[in-house]
């Protein structure tokens, strides 16, 4: 299993890994701008030649990191992996000066225990945020 930097190229496979690990349905090219933007926050992990987790991030003004996506297929979590991939995010937004980090998360995930064991607080509720209707929780941490 290796983490690398997503590349263009894998675009085709990381629609289909999302389509399959989240409820949320994206444009392809949110990807290609993301990934032109700031392409050390874009990391896909690869196990015998295929995606089985993703995630990407945004720096913002205010000296904020804002994580976009952080999904692992269902057999690579609880391995520790997420942890790594939002380490290997975050000491990558060092170089801007980040000071918080923030996420949206759906009230119904499993992965609110996550976020918290990694620090992360939850600061706000996003009604409907979500594509079907759900509720999103706001989560940050300061670094």
């Amino acid at each position: 299993m290796k983490i690398e930097k997503f590349e263009e190229i894998q675009l085709e496979e990381l629609m289909l890994f999302l389509d399959e690990n989240l409820n949320e349905n994206y444009e392809r090219v949110v990807f290609l701008n993301i990934r032109k933007r700031w392409p050390e926050g874009f990391l896909t992990v690869i196990d015998e030649g295929k995606i089985v987790g993703t995630c990407c991030g945004a720096i913002l003004p205010n000296d904020k990191l804002r994580v976009l996506i952080l999904v692992l297929q269902n057999d690579y979590q609880k391995r520790g992996i997420g942890k790594d991939l939002m380490d290997r995010m975050i000491r990558a937004s060092e170089i801007f000066g980040v000071k918080k980090v923030t996420l949206e998360v759906r009230k119904d995930s499993d992965a609110i225990a996550f976020y918290r064991k990694l620090g992360f607080s939850s600061v706000d509720v996003l009604p409907c945020y979500y594509q079907d209707g759900c509720d999103g929780i706001v989560m940050e941490k300061q670094l």
